[in-house]
């Protein structure tokens, strides 16, 4: 899993059929701190995360895991929203 800033939308009106209805997210990876990396990706959000909110995003074949993207040509999926880190 990477930790992710949504920083914005993509709106695409030409597309394949299995990305219609889901809302493409224009993310960037995050420290610790939540401080931006040089990541830039584009997800899939499946659990309603909203600009300026940090998310858990996963990638690969495991971004096609979720009941709502299985057998579908996704590369990165928003799963879970972060709401707080704790560290030792």
């Amino acid at each position: 899993m990477k930790m992710v800033k949504v920083i914005g939308s993509v709106t695409s009106t030409v597309k394949l059929d299995h990305l219609s209805g889901f809302k493409l997210m224009f993310v960037q990876g995050v420290d610790l701190e939540r401080k931006g990396k040089k990541e830039y990706y584009i997800a899939v959000d499946t659990v309603g995360i909203g600009e300026g909110e940090t998310a858990l995003m996963v990638t690969g074949s495991t971004s096609r895991q979720t009941e709502a993207t299985k057998g579908k040509n996704i590369e990165g999926t928003l799963v879970a929203k972060v709401d707080r880190i704790d560290l030792e």
